[in-house]
């Protein structure tokens, strides 16, 4: 199975670097039986990368311990859907898992586009060919998912113990990778345009779509993410801003400023330098978000030198950075702007200020990530960035960005009056005047959490005001209004999408203030019969239960909570790997839709009979999963392609007119 399994990445390699010398070498020439043949080796790319993840799982499934990576992440003991999960638990398989869903990304431009030969198409191909030779050559070396083990070992050491706490594990790396791999193809467009020295705006046309599927996928995979930190670790929150979150944070981030910015370039002809930076500026951030994570720096910015892993990132970071941003400001003469921005009274000004806060955001992030990273390595001593500094830094560019959220789409495109704009702005300007008010006659004195919920309030009933009356205009006077108001949202589902999109992103965000700002915590020890008391909530600890699972000993507290005359029972428990140091904990929720009644177990004593809990009455994060759901639901929207025009008839021609 090794064997094979190496072949095949040797195979993907070589078809890798046929495709990029094919193609490039098919441009130069014209040659389009060349041509073709490049664009072939993308699919035969992705079959090599499907049979080496295959034959990866089929030596986990059949307890293959000769292969190392099986021995060191699966086990006789694991149960089959953990085992399967463990194709993508450490370094090296993920990076099999890597190498699919590029090639799939590769093979899937070469397919779309395979009738079609825009001048920088050949370019595009060449670029997305040698991304992936890239990630080949990561695993046929440093990291060697393949790599046998003598003598072979009768059982192996199984999935890591968190990796294999909870089913969110089967959903949210692959949901990751497929938005943070797919950001690679507006990347590959926009420097293949560059590059070629088009001047033409084909390339962003061409890639909205491909970003906004990225974007959606990672909106997906940042949200399991969440849940999974919220509901599976226990600590009681669903972001902490370590690096590893902040990673797939950071192109998130970038990739919304370029999807709002794409729209000025595709309707006004603005913007062409700036679009093309943040299509390279987030492929970059992917980089780097995988050099931070898999070069080994994060436990020790001197461990970097111990595997080749690191300086390959960083050598790819090096060269995107250079190749990138060095041919955008080579061709920046012949990518000037044809449009500009007529009124700061306008949308298009608008989206610029909302760009400008998202790119801030990015900053800002990357400077917390980075910053305790570069003063080990040049003071040699480590210091750790928290969750507070984030906190108050990106709050002020939140509020901005919930304050562009909402009057960006009251204005119109060029050059807005004030007195329409002011009309359509009563509404939400009431709803963020009544918010502030009654919180702050409710007792609420948290002046940050009050303007915040202010603003999330205006910018939710601004967008559900243009959605209302683009309604109105599409159903006025018709009879049946229902099926009116259907078509129209089946033809201009994109338009309704971005503005429900805006919606839920507005209901998350007060989520995020509510729970952020408000949340209590308390951490006891109980005897069995013991009571504490947290919220206006009795809890009684009830005595502890064992119970054996195939895989692991699961120790679970029983506790019982009254409220209001109402009574439940919380059960979080520790979960006993053979092969982990520590147990594991899982939480118990109880969850509300204005607060969640969150119980963690830290440890036990004396057979059981004695318990340490971490109890916490968390408001709001209900309103995060709610408002996540919307923005993918109303993302989905956005990707089904729109409804073509029904042309109309031509009249039928007169004898003289023929």
């Amino acid at each position: 199975m090794a064997a094979l399994g190496r072949f095949t990445l040797l195979l993907a390699l070589a078809f890798a670097l046929y495709g990029f010398v094919a193609t490039l070498v098919a441009r130069r020439r014209g040659d389009e039986r060349l041509r073709v043949s490049g664009r072939r080796a993308a699919y035969a790319v992705l079959l090599a990368a499907v049979v080496a993840n295959a034959v990866m799982l089929v030596a986990i499934l059949s307890d293959d311990f000769s292969v190392a990576y099986v021995a060191e992440n699966s086990s006789r003991a694991t149960p089959g859907f953990f085992k399967v999960l463990s194709l993508w638990s450490a370094d090296e398989g993920s990076l099999l898992l890597w190498n699919l869903i590029l090639s799939g990304y590769v093979a899937a431009v070469a397919f779309r586009w395979r009738h079609r030969a825009e001048e920088e198409l050949p370019a595009t191909l060449a670029i997305l060919f040698g991304v992936a030779a890239f990630y080949l050559v990561l695993v046929l070396g440093p990291t060697a998912p393949f790599a046998g083990l003598s003598p072979v070992p009768a059982d192996g050491n199984g999935p890591l113990p968190l990796l294999q706490n909870h089913p969110l594990m089967a959903v949210h790396p692959p949901f990751l990778y497929l938005g943070y791999i797919g950001f690679t193809v507006p990347f590959a467009f926009a420097l293949g345009a560059v590059l070629s020295g088009t001047a033409s705006d084909r390339w962003l046309v061409t890639t909205k779509r491909w970003a906004l599927v990225a974007w959606w996928f990672l909106t997906i995979g940042l949200l399991l993410g969440a849940l999974w930190s919220y509901g599976v670790l226990g600590w009681g929150g669903y972001w902490a801003w370590d690096p590893v979150e902040n990673g797939a944070l950071l192109p998130w981030l970038m990739a919304t400023a370029f999807i709002h910015s794409a729209m000025l370039q595709d309707r006004r002809g603005m913007l062409r330098v700036w679009n093309a930076s943040l299509a390279v500026g987030t492929f970059v951030l992917v980089t780097f978000g995988s050099f931070i994570t898999r070069g080994s720096i994060l436990s020790s910015i001197h461990a970097f030198s111990r595997s080749l892993v690191g300086p390959m990132y960083l050598g790819l970071l090096m060269v995107t950075i250079v190749l990138g941003f060095g041919a955008i400001a080579f061709r920046a003469s012949k990518m000037r702007s044809r449009g500009r921005i007529d009124s700061a009274l306008s949308r298009e000004a608008f989206f610029v200020g909302n760009n400008l806060v998202l790119v801030a955001l990015t900053a800002i992030v990357l400077a917390g990530t980075v910053f305790p990273l570069i003063v080990e390595a040049v003071a040699g001593r480590k210091v750790s960035i928290g969750a507070p500094f984030f906190r108050q830094t990106t709050a002020p560019a939140l509020s901005l960005l919930l304050f562009f959220l909402g009057a960006g789409p009251l204005l119109p495109w060029r050059r807005g009056r004030w007195a329409r704009v002011r009309g359509a702005a009563v509404a939400p300007v009431a709803a963020a005047t009544i918010t502030f008010a009654a919180l702050a006659a409710g007792g609420v004195r948290n002046v940050a959490a009050l303007v915040g919920f202010a603003l999330a309030a205006f910018a939710l009933v601004a967008n559900a005001g243009v959605v209302v009356r683009k309604l109105r205009g599409h159903v006025s006077g018709r009879p049946r209004k229902a099926r009116a108001a259907l078509g129209a949202l089946a033809r201009d589902r994109r338009a309704y999408g971005a503005l429900v999109i805006h919606m839920g992103l507005a209901v998350l965000a007060t989520g995020v203030i509510w729970s952020s700002s408000f949340a209590t915590e308390r951490q006891v020890t109980l005897a069995e019969g013991d009571t504490a008391e947290l919220g206006g909530r009795t809890i009684t600890y009830e005595g502890l239960d064992r119970r054996e699972e195939e895989h692991r000993t699961v120790l679970v507290a029983r506790a019982t909570v009254r409220e209001d005359g109402a009574t439940g029972v919380v059960h979080p428990s520790l979960n006993l790997y053979p092969n982990a140091r520590e147990p594991v904990g899982t939480p118990s929720i109880r969850y509300g839709a204005f607060q969640d009644f969150y119980s963690s177990l830290i440890g036990i004593e004396d057979g059981g009979t004695t318990a340490t809990f971490r109890f916490l009455v968390n408001p709001g994060v209900t309103w995060i999963w709610a408002g996540g759901a919307v923005m993918v639901l109303a993302g989905l929207a956005c990707l089904m392609p729109g409804a073509k025009p029904v042309p109309r008839p031509s009249p039928r021609p007169s004898l003289e007119a023929a």
